[in-house]
């Protein structure tokens, strides 16, 4: 997530030590000069787009994607000082290598990178002045010239990391994640309807989603056909897939979806055509409904040629909103047959140059993720550990003694369950109520939680390799956030929320016992 272009590489970062001499680089912090050894730095680079990381200390400015590489990146100025740092267009990010891998540390602004004889650095232990700093290893001391502070990169870096109660060290990186032996539970109420919601022209509908694979954003290019069909958008590929992309609105009738930043592509499958994706408006909610819910669509909706694209209907919020399920199968039939069958040998040219380019990936070795935004960030859980997608009610019933972050609890269809303000319980203050709020629901032995987010953005299908343990920041961040999902070409981080540390609370389990 760095621009890497901007990278300023020292001329000969090589050995620090030559015959006589030791070289440094210099820079400034809150207006006092320090160094760091050569032979620790890796490179010099302007501020990067950073994740921030809840939880994490207070140095901590966020986690960079450096040419695919996660970079923990701190602010030295409230590391040494307890003040922190404007940033400015000299501010820079000087990269160190130590035995926990690369860190970075931000300064005001870098000076010089200089060689001095030995005998004007002066160690530590040499030194009769008291030392000002935790983290110093000596000075330099030269005729006419400020004094540097010299910095002991290996103590800075081991600061930072992170030390359990069992007196176990969890490192900056390469920590190993041990998966939780918690054996997923399957619902045993077989008789629920799960729909994924979504909205044309400010109408509600929806698809089962057990016909759905996947939910991605538009990309920005679609390869257009010529002479097809006006509901065929184009061809899209996707991790090796190549796929043909509908609107779906145009498809039945409605209006041309105009694309915008909350449009989504519906990925769904089809025996005959396999993969489909179909543009809406907005993707807002996972919905787990009983059958008995559902209701017939009005005779008047299956006569005409769009006769049976609806399946039935079902009424939301006390009836104030009303969700059309859509019969992918008749759609399908009735008003894709012909459009998607003449597409056949466009897709296999594509699929074709495709195979040239990339290697074909393993269904495998893939996972879906539901991804949501908190505060400006982007987190996701496993789609296994979630239940379904809602909108927040109005107003939810309060617990009394019990944390903050606890809201109080809900009744969903007949179920009640805590609400927890995942901002709150991430460490990250509350944000007002929105309509793109949205309550994720996690299980865990036949147990339900709910969890307000600031927006959901959409269910992602990732390839297990980006999957990579997260630096340990603070022991209650390397246990919610312990793992991110790292995309390179999107220039993405992601931080995998852990369910299972977020549903074993003491706090949760008392609400269940009211519930």
């Amino acid at each position: 997530m760095t621009d890497v272009s901007n990278v300023e590489s020292p001329e000969n970062f090589q050995d620090d030590k030559s015959d006589g001499e030791q070289q440094f680089v210099s820079f400034l912090v809150n207006e006092e000069r320090f160094t760091f050894p050569m032979h620790s730095v890796g490179e010099i680079i302007r501020v990067p787009t950073v994740v921030s990381v809840p939880l994490g200390p207070a140095q901590m400015i966020g986690l960079a994607n450096l040419r695919g590489n996660v970079l923990p990146v701190y602010d030295l100025s409230m590391i040494l000082l307890g003040v922190s740092s404007q940033i400015t267009d000299v501010t820079r990010v000087v990269v160190v290598e130590s035995e926990l891998g690369s860190v970075g540390f931000m300064v005001d602004r870098v000076l010089k990178v200089f060689g001095v004889p030995n005998d004007t650095v002066i160690d530590k232990k040499s030194m009769t002045e008291s030392i000002a700093y935790e983290y110093m290893q000596g000075i330099i001391k030269q005729d006419d010239q400020p004094v540097e502070q010299i910095l002991d990169v290996s103590s800075l870096a081991r600061a930072q990391a992170v030390t359990k109660q069992d007196g176990n060290t969890m490192q900056l990186s390469g920590m190993h994640h041990i998966d939780s032996d918690d054996e997923i539970v399957e619902s045993d109420d077989h008789s629920l309807q799960q729909l994924v919601c979504f909205s044309l022209e400010d109408q509600e509908f929806a698809f089962h989603l057990q016909d759905v694979e996947e939910i991605v954003r538009v990309p920005n290019e679609i390869s257009q056909l010529p002479e097809s069909a006006p509901s065929v958008l184009g061809l899209v590929n996707l991790r090796g897939r190549i796929i043909p992309i509908v609107d779906l609105a145009n498809c039945i009738g409605m209006v041309h979806t105009e694309i915008n930043e909350a449009s989504r592509i519906v990925i769904a499958q089809n025996s005959e055509f396999g993969s489909v994706g179909f543009v809406v408006a907005k993707v807002s909610n996972v919905v787990s409904i009983s059958e008995s819910e559902l209701e017939a669509v009005p005779s008047v909706c299956n006569d005409g040629a769009e006769s049976g694209i609806l399946e039935s209907v079902y009424r939301s919020d006390g009836g104030k909103r009303l969700v059309s399920i859509i019969n992918l199968t008749n759609v399908y039939s009735r008003a894709l047959m012909t459009a998607l069958s003449s597409l056949d040998e466009d897709i296999k040219q594509e699929s074709q140059m495709s195979e040239n380019n990339d290697a074909a990936i393993n269904e495998d070795d893939c996972e879906q993720y539901v991804i949501f935004w908190i505060n400006g960030q982007e987190y996701g859980v496993s789609i296994d550990d979630t239940q379904e997608i809602t909108r927040v009610p109005e107003k939810l019933e309060s617990i009394p003694s019990t944390p903050d972050y606890l809201k109080g609890i809900v009744n969903l269809r007949g179920t009640v369950l805590p609400v927890i303000d995942l901002r709150s319980r991430l460490g990250i203050p509350s944000s007002e109520s929105s309509e793109r709020q949205r309550i994720v629901v996690l299980t865990k032995d036949k147990q339900r939680t709910g969890f307000i987010v600031d927006g959901v953005a959409e269910v992602k299908t990732v390839v297990k390799q980006t999957i990579e343990t997260a630096p340990s920041l603070s022991e209650m961040q390397s246990e919610f956030l312990s793992r991110l999902i790292k995309l390179n070409d999107e220039k993405r981080i992601i931080q995998i929320i852990e369910p299972n540390v977020l549903l074993n609370d003491n706090a949760v389990a008392q609400a269940q016992t009211q519930c």
